[in-house]
């Protein structure tokens, strides 16, 4: 199953906080990247190899910056952790991937990180300053982030819903962001809606409170032909690199 994404991030899967981000790298926003689901065999090992790689001087001068996630809930995925590759721009992106082409830091990391974990699926993302929640959301260790991977067949009416919804309900902390999907495989999806929260309790407690509003079912009627929900997944982040 291909069906994965992760924000960023709070990331970036929270586009107020994206945008604070990518400004303090100098990049615009909001960003775009690259996520990689992954069984990690050896997440010890895995860790040490990021972090070898973040503290060279190719990493040092790679543009964008990763986040490594752990999947808390995934369903039939067999993923264990996701990698979000995040770039201000797609011009950042292309001069990380020259800079690690000649790089011996990137290829060493290439071929440490082949015996701790495997590539599961890639998916290509760009946030949309879409947000509804506090314009700081929850970022680093321990926050936690759900995904909803969605099939939508009318962008226009399904954000226009969505935007309605976000400037009445109160979401207690959390903060809920729109990613679209470029390229996902065969899976179907356009795009991923991540509500994030500094912990369980506080993600869940905002998904809830918005669900149980009046606001929340008109939006679900009103995107009922709009959209399609495709999976679910839930991760924790473990740590940032490059920042």
């Amino acid at each position: 199953m291909k069906n994965f994404l992760i924000l960023l991030i709070s990331a970036a899967f929270s586009m107020g906080a994206l945008t604070s981000v990518a400004d303090d790298h100098g990049q615009a926003s909001p960003p775009v990247g690259v996520v990689y689901s992954l069984d990690v065999s050896d997440p010890a090992a895995f860790v040490a190899s990021m972090s070898k790689y973040w503290d060279s001087e190719t990493g040092k001068n790679n543009p964008g910056y990763a986040i490594l996630r752990q999947v808390v809930a995934g369903g039939e995925n067999p993923a264990t952790h996701t990698v979000a590759l995040v770039f201000g721009s797609y011009a950042d992106m292309d001069k990380a991937t020259a800079l690690n082409a000649t790089s011996a830091d990137a290829a060493a990391f290439a071929a440490e990180v082949s015996t701790s974990a495997s590539i599961v699926s890639s998916t290509m993302f760009e946030a949309t300053g879409i947000v509804i929640g506090d314009a700081e959301p929850a970022q680093g260790p321990g926050t936690v982030t759900m995904y909803y991977q969605m099939a939508v067949s009318d962008p226009a009416a399904y954000v226009a819903a969505l935007q309605k919804m976000g400037a009445s309900v109160d979401t207690n902390g959390a903060v809920s962001a729109l990613f679209a999907i470029p390229a996902d495989g065969d899976s179907g999806i356009t795009h991923v809606s991540a509500i994030s929260g500094s912990s369980m309790n506080e993600m869940m407690t905002g998904l809830k409170g918005i669900q149980a509003t009046d606001e929340f079912a008109s939006f679900v009627s009103e995107v009922a032909d709009a959209r399609e929900i495709i999976g679910t997944i839930v991760t924790t982040d473990l740590a940032t690199f490059g920042m």
